[in-house]
């Protein structure tokens, strides 16, 4: 397990940015859908082909896809959503367990009118998209794991327990990282991003700032740390998951400029039929630092199943 945590230690450090908005690209639409719980804003095409809903991390929006949106709108039904709790999506108090995100979109498809669709997350989109996929198998055409580890697996836990992750464990902290960060948004969440770009230089000041504005907003805030607060009960319930194989083909990215091995294909092969992937020449944001490239992969992963 040493090549896990020492591949990852530039993963989790810490970091300084302007104001900006990220448009929404030129043929999206912008638009708010009641699930049930919860109403989820999301920026849609319509475009020809399959669908293709993009779930972003921490600590971003939708617009963490801007850049790949409009090179995949030609083939595709292209969707990018605000997960509960984040942008202009209801905020609110519980639910941010990776079940019930994974819930939110399977809800948001059904008022769609959507049966199935190709599943692709980032960061804490990627852990979504396993329970997405591990729900509800027969509505995930695919689904694209970037750059982060299951609750639950041994990578998880190389990398959550190693003190160099020390974000893991201060944003599970019930109070200290709202009673730190707050007043100092623009340290923390620009230091962070620009320390897990892994020296790419390619994640943007404009892009800093969006995630900054985000998350300086208290509940918004709140919900990025609430992601960690229930990684136990997020291993609980994959640890269900984990006894039966995904059917559906699974694509994992990982970017090479801080794990230069596929990390997180050999964590999926023991949990799916059907795993490849390969690294990206990028740090963590892989979808902002190579959106092309990526954009790429997903299209000949697509074609291929």
């Amino acid at each position: 397990m040493n090549r896990y945590t020492l591949a990852f230690a530039a993963v989790f450090a810490l970091a300084h940015p302007a104001i900006s908005e990220i448009a929404i690209p030129d043929g999206f639409t912008s638009a708010r859908q009641t699930t049930g719980e919860v109403k989820l804003h999301y920026v849609r095409d319509g475009g020809p082909g399959e669908v293709v809903i993009l779930l972003h991390g921490f600590p971003q929006t939708w617009s963490s896809w801007a850049k790949m949106m409009p090179l995949m709108s030609p083939g595709y039904d292209v969707i990018a959503v605000d997960l509960r709790g984040v942008g202009l999506s209801d905020k609110p108090e519980g639910g941010y367990d990776k079940k019930t995100s994974a819930q939110d979109i399977k809800a948001l498809m059904d008022e769609l009118g959507i049966a199935e669709a190709n599943i692709v997350g980032h960061d804490i989109g990627g852990m979504i998209a396993y329970a997405f996929a591990a729900q509800f198998p027969d509505a995930a055409t695919s689904i694209t794991i970037m750059d982060v580890p299951i609750p639950g697996t041994e990578i998880f836990k190389a990398i959550s327990q190693d003190p160099r992750a020390w974000h893991f464990a201060f944003h599970k902290d019930p109070v200290m990282p709202e009673g730190l960060v707050t007043g100092k948004e623009a340290l923390y969440y620009g230091n962070f991003m620009r320390r897990v770009d892994g020296g790419d230089g390619r994640i943007t000041e404009a892009e800093i700032a969006e995630a900054v504005a985000a998350y300086s907003d208290p509940k918004t805030m709140t919900t990025g740390f609430n992601w960690f607060r229930t990684d136990e009960q997020d291993a609980a319930d994959n640890a269900e998951y984990f006894k039966t194989k995904l059917p559906m083909p699974v694509l994992g990215l990982n970017g090479a400029k801080l794990a230069p091995f596929p990390y997180v294909v050999e964590m999926m092969k023991p949990l799916a039929e059907i795993v490849e992937g390969q690294t990206m020449d990028s740090g963590h944001w892989i979808p902002e630092s190579v959106p092309e490239e990526t954009v790429a992969v997903l299209d000949a992963f697509f074609k291929k199943y």
